[in-house]
């Protein structure tokens, strides 16, 4: 053997020696075990019209490059499957660089049966009025309908769509996002059916209740007249006015009175504008009248002829 190929080996053999020991360094990166949970479960070739139910996740064992569960695909083939009840086996997709051990559960059941679509308009529940003094003036739903996915037996059983409405705190027009529920004819909810979408806008216009009543009007006096003079007759111009509010607030209000007015050293009749005393939730109109009072002197008795 020559010098040349006594040197080519020995080159071939550094080369090698520095693959082994790499690889042995290294032996805890390359082999590696790894048990890897919630790993999403599909399903492949499902016939067109049937839905299938099944396990929506598994565990997945794996020996090399480490992975998450999004980067492992795990699967179910269903092709040619009617409805029915079958156990299937779980496949997972080749990784380069990851071998699978094992899978858990290894099979799987899977419940097929024939599936439907159907359009059914929204409607509307109201659960709790608005606050005393308010009602509401309109609710509109957007979208006015909605598609119901599922099982042809579940999807049957369903009578209408409705959302429920809490509108206890309402006081102004607001946009509700409301979940929208499948019910039967008996007005229980369906479940194991899509309902797309699942959630709808309401649109809900509030407004305050007004109602009204006629009162008369009550002046009110303060302080006194001078000696020797009396306080007569006193009226209001208008002696009625209009109170306007909820029928709540107006309920058992029966005059209104006008802001004090002062007759101390007052010794001849007078008429005064006044505004009317405030009532909380209720708007007076007009919110000011006029005030006449009669002031006159006081007659002097006759003293008794002896």
């Amino acid at each position: 053997m020559n010098k040349t190929s006594t040197w080519h080996l020995k080159v071939v053999s550094v080369i090698m020696a520095v693959l082994l020991w790499l690889f042995i360094t290294n032996e805890n990166v390359i082999i590696k075990q790894q048990d890897v949970a919630g790993v999403s479960l599909k399903c492949i070739n499902l016939s067109p019209g049937l839905s299938a139910s099944y396990p929506e996740e598994v565990s997945v064992s794996i020996v090399g490059t480490p992975r998450s569960a999004r980067e492992i695909s795990a699967y179910i083939d269903l092709k040619d499957k009617e409805p029915g009840v079958y156990t299937v086996p779980v496949r997972v997709e080749q990784m380069p660089g990851t071998r699978v051990s094992s899978v858990t559960p290894a099979e799987v059941r899977v419940e097929i049966t024939e599936s439907g679509e159907y359009i059914f308009p929204v409607s509307y529940r109201v659960r709790e009025e608005p606050p005393a003094g308010y009602r509401v003036a309109g609710i509109d739903v957007t979208p006015e309908k909605c598609v119901v996915r599922g099982d042809l037996e579940k999807i049957n059983r369903v009578d209408s769509l409705v959302i429920h409405l809490d509108l206890g705190s309402l006081r102004d027009t607001a946009a509700l996002a409301t979940q929208v529920t499948a019910l039967d004819g008996f007005g229980k909810p369906v479940t194991g059916v899509e309902i797309m979408p699942g959630e709808v806008q309401a649109y809900v216009v509030i407004e305050k209740v007004s109602s009204y009543t006629v009162v008369a009007v009550s002046p009110s006096l303060t302080g006194k007249s001078p000696e020797g003079f009396v306080v007569g007759e006193t009226a209001t111009v208008p002696s009625k006015v209009t109170l306007i509010g909820s029928e709540q607030d107006l309920a058992g209000i029966e005059s209104v009175k006008t802001k004090p007015v002062d007759i101390s050293g007052r010794n001849q009749s007078f008429r005064q504008e006044v505004e009317l005393a405030a009532i909380p939730g209720i708007e007076i109109f007009p919110q000011q009248v006029t005030v006449m009072v009669d002031i006159s002197a006081a007659e002097q008795q006759e003293e008794p002829v002896q």
